[in-house]
Order: structure tokens, then C-alpha cells, then sequence
């Protein structure tokens, strides 16, 4: 369990702009936005004292309070995700400022309140001060660049994350530990804040993934592996979403 005494806030962060999916927060999944299904999953979960998107655009601050969401509306200049949820945590008075951050992707629509709070509690009863979810990788996941691959040391930390295939199977032996990247972090507070001064290196610019600017200045990311996870489907095509709305209507969702 979670420790007792910590205070555990969910941030979902969402823009309107997307290159390959315009508007992408709102986009219908199963008669929904997007964004919704998220933030139902953190809602659900028995371990987040606040649940709120953060939002530069008021398209999507409009459509999350209509369905019952706490909004805070953010700068747009924001570089990643990351950094937006820590403008909410600043906007907090220090004292009102939760123990722990959980930053869920919008555009995660499987996302399951027993993942997110068995993700939380495991990084809040770690001395870890930024994790994320790890789990199994699939064969067709190992050449798309949209699912980003991770290689992780015998502590659990990160050593890289790659849009590439990583490790590179150089004999052709079978390896059979290739890990993908599930984007959802956790961060102790005063950790968040910090990694939003840091300023982004070339390797976060290269691969477009946030997560390398902790590992270019020498930061640990804790990584927590989840074998349910592993059936997420990230969405950033419409072919996505006719996949996530397959496995819905499996559901009977």
C-alpha cells in the first residue's frame, strides 16, 4: 500500500495541437473524447487525492468540465507534457503541494485504475524520486517507432529509451527481454519541479522523448514493470482508434 500519510495528485496534460492527429484530446473513441477515458481511470483509482487535466486550449477545458473534470489552464509554451503539470504544482501554494506526481497521458484510453494504483503505490513506498511503467514488448512493437523501447539495468533504473529497436540482437540469438515505454510517470514533487528547470539536451530533441532529458543529466527513472500494460494502445493515428474501440467493444465498454 501506498504510504499512509502521502498525498498522491493524477495530472493529465493535453494540447489541441497534434501533427499526426489534430486535436487528438477530443478526437471520438467509443462515443468519448479521448481525454475522458484517462481521466475516468485515474478518477477510479483509490490512490489520487486530485484528479486534473492541465490544458493550454480552451476546446478541451470546455469539453473536461462539461463531463465533470478539474481543469487548471496552462501556458502553451510548455516543451513537453512534464513541464505543463509542473506550472500546476507551482501554481499551488508550497504547503498545499502534494507528496507525489502522476502524470497520465491523455491519449492512453485503456488505461485501467489498477494499473495506475498499483503503479503509484509502488513508487511511493520506493526511495525513487522519478518512475515510470515498463512491460513486455510485442513483436510488431519492436519496429514501430511509436512504441518506444527501454533497456533498464539489474536495479530497475533506465538505461536508455529508443523509438529504435534496443538492445540490438547482434548474433541473432532470440532475445527475448525487449521492454516497451508506457508514458506515465511518476515524480516526487520537488523532483518535477526540478526536472522542469533542467534544459533539454540533444538526445531528448532527437528522439522527441522528455524522459531522456532526466537520463542526459545523470537522473535515475525508476522503472516499474506491469505485464497487464502491456495491451495499452497509445493513439495517435485514426488506425489506433478503430483498434482501441476493438478491444472496448470486446470489453462491453
Amino acid at each position: 500500500m501506498a504510504q499512509i500519510d502521502a498525498e498522491i495528485w493524477a495530472i493529465i496534460p493535453a494540447r489541441f495541437a497534434s501533427t499526426r492527429l489534430p486535436g487528438k484530446p477530443l478526437a471520438d473513441v467509443a462515443e468519448k473524447p479521448l481525454i475522458r477515458w484517462a481521466w475516468e481511470a485515474a478518477s477510479g483509482a483509490d490512490v489520487f487525492s486530485r484528479t486534473i487535466i492541465a490544458t493550454d486550449d480552451e476546446r478541451i477545458a470546455s469539453t473536461a468540465s462539461g463531463f465533470g473534470a478539474e481543469v487548471v489552464m496552462t501556458s502553451p509554451e510548455h516543451a513537453s507534457g512534464t513541464d505543463r503539470i509542473a506550472e500546476v504544482v507551482l501554481s499551488t501554494t508550497e504547503e498545499h503541494r502534494p507528496d507525489f506526481v502522476v502524470n497520465i497521458q491523455s491519449d492512453e484510453p485503456l488505461i485501467t485504475p489498477a494499473i495506475l494504483a498499483r503503479f503509484a503505490r509502488e513508487f511511493a513506498n520506493s526511495d525513487r524520486r522519478m518512475g515510470t511503467i515498463v512491460a513486455p514488448a510485442s513483436p510488431t512493437d519492436l519496429d514501430d517507432p511509436s512504441a518506444v523501447k527501454v533497456v533498464i539495468d539489474r536495479s530497475g533504473d533506465a538505461l536508455y529509451f529508443s523509438r529504435a529497436k534496443i538492445p540490438f540482437d547482434r548474433d541473432g540469438a532470440g532475445w527475448e527481454g525487449y521492454l516497451k515505454h508506457i508514458g506515465i510517470y511518476a515524480f516526487e514533487t520537488s523532483a518535477l519541479l526540478e526536472f522542469a528547470e533542467l534544459p533539454r539536451m540533444p538526445l531528448e530533441s532527437a528522439e522527441k522523448l522528455e524522459q531522456l532529458r532526466a537520463l542526459e543529466h545523470g537522473w535515475k527513472i525508476f522503472c516499474i514493470e506491469i505485464a497487464d500494460a502491456a495491451r495499452l494502445i497509445g493513439v495517435d493515428t485514426q488506425d489506433d482508434i478503430a483498434r482501441v474501440e476493438a478491444v472496448l467493444r470486446g470489453r462491453g465498454e
